[in-house]
């Protein structure tokens, strides 16, 4: 008998409702199973669970309302009597409001929410309905969980059940207009009142978030939203909701914290990064920087070589790039030049890379680009450089007997743009068709016994795959067991005026006396890039003192007269950004020494680093001798900065 009692006190009870679109998930409140006869496991969340349950006769006039929701993109409430069956069969008719609280790209309903009120006993009651209906209506612009009301002429407060349910009153407790203050935690109630007076003399609607202790002591977090009702210019009502958030803020603490290890773990493989590619390019400057040098007055028998030799050390500079930061080119974010070339230069530059391979092998490794191809074309020529030669070399460590060949082609071309083929076929040992898919994986092969066989870290046509979708186009792959694969795709490029080929040394002997009589001071510690360095500053008749560390460098600043300083950035002692903010508190004019960065780092944020220890610019490891130069001299030529301590 006393549960009897129960159901029927809880029949008069209004409560919440959410609709999770996309997943057709429908939670509710559990009252309303009560409501219907139903206890918790009868009924699941699926929608078409609850919609077996609304009379027939009701259907049409809900989907007309979402209908019409949508369409307004919410501007229309979404409010409505619908008739349920209950369990035994008989009706049940409640009152319904929501609103759309998440919308997604395509202006369609994510997550719609509300409320519902039983309105069964008060059929007949057509002035207490409209007056439960306007309620609800205007609750639910405020995204209602649990609806109140607060009547600023006669004091009478309204809270619906659900909101007697956040604080955990007892159905008959008689709210007032000081009941929210009474549960709300100490240090946030003069928040409270702060925007409760501002909606009343104000106008002001307000959502805040507020902490608080139940009547049964627990603690929760809560959303309150209120909005003003004026009349004649006077603050007559307050209504609006009170939301249960507590799961929500635990959830978000929950989140926080995981980001917060998360930064940590990506803080650290940042550094990581730094100093790998620090240990990994430093020696290759040494070799970029002396084949620079070589190239500026090569006996004639030497000039392929090292053209050979710089385009292949320059090739692996750019793979170890994208290994150290992989993670960068998964999220598309390496940027792509576009500036003129020669396709069949490149080739031939590739071809000459991997020819000692082939030879290896007995492999011919041949070259055919048609006639239409265009002498110069617009795009990053080391890009695409890096493709091809993953694709060429991946086919000679594969192939044993046979040939290789590059292959390309005109597909189409306009008076301005043209779209070529390029093709690397071989005759090796091919790939199951199943595997065609799997290749493309990072550190994938076709299979383990490939990978013990023939090596490799499995990056390079991952790398080739993601690179062709960056640029707007895709890997294609045909192949048979036995007898060989072919790689293709195309590309459209803008056509370019073709122009000659320069030396490394062209723009610099031209220019080589603007910087002559100017005095650097070399902060590094690496001995042979100190030497890479000095061999450039000597041709360009420039003047030098070399720190070995960042506290040597502070020193030599302090005493000596420099115009620039280059700064490596990982020393012992004192590293550059250490060094840097010292030498810019040694005096006004030390504020003003251009300092720039020598690095050797591929993390993203690095330049960033640079700027705020106070460095003007930074200079990566390797250098190419014209860029160092170009940089050299906007600083030195442009604004003669140097300084006498």
């Amino acid at each position: 008998m006393a549960d009897t009692v129960n159901i029927n006190e809880r029949k008069t009870q209004a409560g919440y409702w959410e609709w999770e679109v996309g997943k057709d998930e429908v939670t509710v409140d559990p009252s309303l199973l009560i409501l219907l006869g139903y206890n918790i496991n009868e009924l699941n969340n699926s929608l078409q669970s609850w919609q077996r349950l609304i009379r027939p006769d009701y259907i049409d006039a809900v989907c007309q309302k979402y209908n019409e929701h949508v369409i307004s993109k919410g501007a229309d409430p979404f409010v409505l009597e619908v008739g349920l069956i209950n369990k035994n069969g008989a009706g049940t008719y409640i009152l319904i409001t929501g609103k759309a609280v998440k919308w997604n790209e395509q202006n369609k309903p994510v997550i719609m929410s509300g409320s519902y009120v039983n309105v069964t006993p008060f059929k007949e009651g057509e002035k207490e309905l409209r007056h439960v209906k306007d309620l609800l209506t205007k609750t639910s612009q405020t995204a209602l969980v649990g609806g109140w009301e607060i009547d600023l002429t006669t004091n009478k407060v309204i809270w619906t059940q659900v909101t007697k349910n956040i604080f955990e009153v007892p159905d008959s407790y008689v709210p007032d207009r000081s009941s929210p203050a009474r549960f709300v935690k100490a240090e946030n109630r003069a928040k409270l009142k702060k925007v409760v007076d501002r909606a009343i003399n104000e106008g002001k609607p307000y959502d805040i978030e507020l902490k608080i202790v139940t009547a049964k002591g627990k603690e929760k977090w809560t959303r309150a939203a209120g909005q003003p009702e004026f009349v004649d210019g006077k603050c007559v009502r307050l209504f609006g909701a009170f939301q249960d958030i507590d799961r929500l803020k635990l959830n978000e603490e929950a989140l926080m914290q995981k980001n917060g290890q998360l930064q940590k773990a990506i803080a650290e493989k940042l550094d990581f990064l730094s100093v790998m590619s620090h240990e990994i390019r430093t020696p290759m400057n040494a070799v970029i920087g002396f084949t620079n040098l070589l190239l500026q007055n090569p006996r004639a028998d030497q000039v392929e070589y090292l053209n050979v030799l710089k385009y292949s050390a320059e090739n692996l500079l750019l793979l170890i790039n994208d290994i150290l930061d992989f993670n960068k080119i998964d999220a598309g974010k390496i940027d792509l030049e576009n500036i003129a070339f020669d396709v069949r230069e490149l080739c031939k530059n590739i071809q000459s890379a991997q020819q000692q391979e082939a030879d290896k092998k007995d492999l011919a490794l041949n070259i055919n680009i048609d006639n239409k191809v265009p002498l110069s074309i617009k795009g990053d020529p080391m890009r695409l450089g890096q493709i091809i030669t993953n694709l060429t070399a991946n086919a000679i460590k594969f192939t044993t007997a046979g040939k290789v060949d590059i292959n390309v082609k005109t597909v189409r071309q306009t008076a301005h743009t043209v779209t070529l083929y390029f093709e690397v076929t071989d005759t090796g040992i091919g790939i199951p068709e199943d595997k065609f898919n799997y290749i493309f994986e990072k550190f994938s092969q076709a299979s383990i016994e490939t990978t013990r066989k023939y090596g490799g870290t499995g990056l390079g046509l991952a790398i080739t795959k993601r690179l062709l979708e960056m640029m707007g186009s895709n890997i294609n792959v045909k192949s048979v067991e036995g007898r060989g694969s072919s790689f293709f795709f195309e590309l459209k490029f803008k056509k370019a005026a073709a122009t000659l080929p320069q030396t490394a040394s062209a723009p610099i002997a031209a220019k080589a006396n603007e910087l002559a009589g100017k005095k650097i001071l070399i902060v590094e510690d690496n001995p042979i890039n100190v030497l890479v360095i000095k061999k450039f500053l000597q041709q360009w008749a420039m003047e030098f003192d070399v720190a070995q560390n960042g506290l040597i460098a502070v020193e030599k600043a302090s005493a000596n007269y420099y115009d620039l300083i280059l700064m490596d950035l990982q020393m012992p002692e004192m590293d550059g950004f250490d060094a840097t903010i010292a030498i810019r508190k040694l005096s006004a004019q030390h504020r003003q020494l251009p300092i720039l960065a020598l690095t050797a780092s591929v993390v993203a944020d690095m330049r960033e680093k640079i700027l705020e220890a106070g460095m003007n610019e930074c200079v990566a490891k390797p250098f190419k001798p014209a860029d160092l130069y170009a940089t050299l001299s906007h600083y030195l030529t442009d604004s003669n900065i140097g300084i006498h301590a």
